[in-house]
């Protein structure tokens, strides 16, 4: 009998041996069993991929509450934090990339307790912005959400740190002397185009830079997914949850 429909998105067998081994409630872990390990990962990446409210997940899945709940508990616990962690294997750092790209906010986002959650008002109407370090085949390493109005070079230090490439890849809206200077502390070359308003531009290797549509496409690949595309959540823990979930596959997808 085949699939039904929606479940034609279903992790495959090598996407699960890499996932299970590292799950809450796998066999030899401490706590309780969990069964279903499998059912709530394909349920969680369907409304994920989706966008779909919770309450619209087919009843194959399990229960839309129980589902939503555990999500939660996981998001609380930094558990999809951990597991991506976990599955960025021996990246690249030949080149570290950075750059940042803006999510719409949908309607139902809006009105969290205590107030709007990193979001904030464009030419484009309501948004958040992600902020994203990659590695030199355009895998995420990390990411960061800010309202939509903060600038890009805000969160650079923040993406950078820790990590130690050859080169710093980015526009010239991370042009700034700390940016540079901290990349150089980190034994990185920048390569920045400078801004305009420089009196003295810098020399960068505009070769290498031509290389720096790897971050672009690397928000391409994010956003495939609906849930991250527009934030659909009230609280940024979980949108970014979405996104770290939607690295999560595609770290555990590659051979």
């Amino acid at each position: 009998m085949p699939k039904p429909a929606h479940r034609r998105h279903d992790i495959s067998n090598k996407v699960w041996k890499k996932l299970e081994p590292h799950l809450p409630g796998r066999k030899g872990s401490w706590g309780g069993l969990a069964r279903d390990n499998r059912q709530f990962i394909n349920a969680v990446f369907w409304v994920m991929r989706t966008g779909a409210p919770w309450r619209d997940l087919p009843p194959d899945f399990g229960g839309w509450s129980n589902t939503h709940r555990r999500f939660i508990r996981w998001r609380d616990k930094g558990v999809w934090e951990k597991l991506l962690e976990i599955l960025i294997d021996e990246p690249d750092y030949e080149w570290l990339m950075i750059d940042a790209s803006h999510c719409k906010v949908h309607p139902h986002a809006a009105g969290a307790r205590g107030g709007n959650q990193d979001m904030s008002r464009t030419k484009g109407g309501f948004n958040t912005k992600l902020h994203l370090a990659v590695d030199a085949h355009g895998m995420p390493l990390r990411i960061i959400a800010t309202k939509g109005t903060a600038a890009d070079c805000s969160q650079a230090i923040a993406l950078i740190e820790g990590f130690s490439a050859q080169k710093l890849l980015a526009d010239r809206g991370y042009d700034s002397d700390k940016i540079v200077t901290q990349s150089m502390l980190q034994g990185m070359e920048p390569v920045i185009p400078p801004r305009r308003h420089r009196k003295k531009p810098r020399h960068y290797d505009a070769e290498a830079y031509k290389i720096r549509h790897l971050v672009e496409n690397a928000f391409l690949y994010l956003k495939q997914w609906r849930g991250v595309a527009t934030r659909y959540a009230k609280n940024t823990a979980s949108f970014l949850a979405a996104v770290h979930i939607r690295c999560i596959f595609l770290w555990a997808s590659i051979s």
